[in-house]
C-alpha cells in the first residue's frame, strides 16, 4: 500500500502588546508549523475469499488514483485538496491553531452533513454505468494540531460494493442475448461515520432504479462465463432481495424473444468486498453469484 506525505504550513500568530518600558515591541510570530496528513488505504476484498485483498477492481478508486479529497474538521470548514504529481494542496487550510481535540473526516464524492454531531456523507450512486465512481471515506479521532507532531493519518476505506456481471451458454446451443437490465436497486443513501455494531454505516438507503448491463446483442456465448462490457458497478450496500435481473434472449435462427426475470440469491451486497454474479442461458436460465 502506497502512502503519500502532505504537508501544510500552519502560522500561529500571538497577540501584539507594549512592553513594560513603554517600547513597542514586534508580534512574537514562530516558524511555521508543519501538519503532515499522511493518506492510506485498505483494499477492497473478494467474496469467494474474504482474506484475498484486492488493491482495484477494475476501475474502482486507490489512494494511487485518486485525484482529490475533502476534508472537515469542524461543522463548518471543508478543504479541496487536489493532487499534482505526488504533492497534495488545499487552497483554504485555516491559520487558527486548534489545541482542543478535533475529528477529522475525509470523503471524495457525495456531500458531507454534520447532524448532532453525527457526520455522514449523503450519495447517490451514477445511473449511467460508464460514469459510476467508487465512494472513499476515512476518518481520524481526537486529535489536535498540538498532538502526534502535527500528522494526521487518514486511511481511506471503500463505502460501496463493487459488483461484475457475467453471462454464459449452459446447454451447447447458440443464443442471441439482447438485452440484460439489473432492477430496483437503490441508488441513495447516508454514510454515518461514527456508527459501529448494531447501528449500521449505511442508512435510508432508497430511491430505486435500473440498470441496462450490455447495450449490444450478445450472439455467441460459451460455456466460459465472459464478463459484460458494463464493466464494474460501485452500488451503495443493500439486500438483495428485491434487486431481479431481466434477460431477454432467442435461439439463433428464431425469431421469437423471451424475457426471463432472475432473483439473485439471498444475502447483502456490503461495503469494500466485490461480487461477481454469473447468468446462464439455456436450459433453464438462471444467475448465481
Amino acid at each position: 500500500m502506497k502512502k503519500l506525505l502532505f504537508l501544510f504550513s500552519v502560522i500561529a500568530l500571538a497577540a501584539c502588546g507594549d512592553s513594560d518600558d513603554g517600547v513597542n515591541t514586534p508580534p512574537d510570530v514562530p516558524s511555521p508549523r508543519l501538519l503532515t496528513v499522511e493518506v492510506g488505504e485498505n483494499p477492497m476484498q473478494d467474496e469467494s475469499a474474504p482474506s484475498r485483498e484486492m488493491t482495484r477492481a477494475g476501475g474502482a478508486t486507490t489512494t494511487a488514483t485518486l485525484s482529490g479529497f475533502t476534508m472537515n474538521y469542524t461543522d463548518s470548514w471543508y478543504n479541496n485538496f487536489k493532487k499534482t504529481g505526488d504533492t497534495w494542496s488545499t487552497a483554504n487550510w485555516p491559520t487558527t491553531v486548534y489545541t482542543t481535540p478535533i475529528d477529522f473526516y475525509a470523503y471524495n464524492g457525495g456531500t458531507f452533513y454534520w447532524y448532532s454531531g453525527n457526520p455522514y456523507v449523503s450519495f447517490t450512486a451514477e445511473e449511467n454505468v460508464a460514469s459510476m465512481k467508487d465512494l472513499l471515506v476515512a476518518t481520524h479521532k481526537s486529535i489536535s494540531f498540538n498532538d502526534n507532531n502535527g500528522h494526521v493519518s487518514l486511511t481511506f476505506d471503500h463505502a460501496c460494493a463493487a459488483v461484475e456481471f457475467f453471462v454464459y451458454n449452459e446447454d451447447g446451443a447458440s443464443y442471441n442475448v439482447s438485452s440484460i437490465v439489473l432492477k430496483n436497486v437503490c441508488k441513495q443513501g447516508e454514510y454515518y461515520y461514527n456508527n459501529t455494531g448494531a447501528t449500521p454505516k449505511w442508512q435510508n438507503v432508497q430511491t430505486t432504479t435500473n440498470y441496462t448491463l450490455t447495450t449490444t446483442s450478445i450472439d455467441k456465448l460459451s460455456t466460459t462465463p465472459q464478463r459484460l462490457p458494463c464493466g464494474w458497478l460501485y452500488l451503495i450496500p443493500q439486500s438483495k432481495s428485491d434487486i431481479t435481473i431481466d434477460v431477454t434472449y432467442r435461439k439463433a435462427g428464431g425469431t421469437t424473444s423471451n424475457t426471463k426475470t432472475l432473483s439473485l440469491p439471498a444475502g447483502t451486497w456490503e461495503a469494500g468486498m466485490q461480487y461477481t454474479v454469473n447468468i446462464r442461458i439455456g436450459g433453464k436460465v438462471n444467475p448465481a453469484s
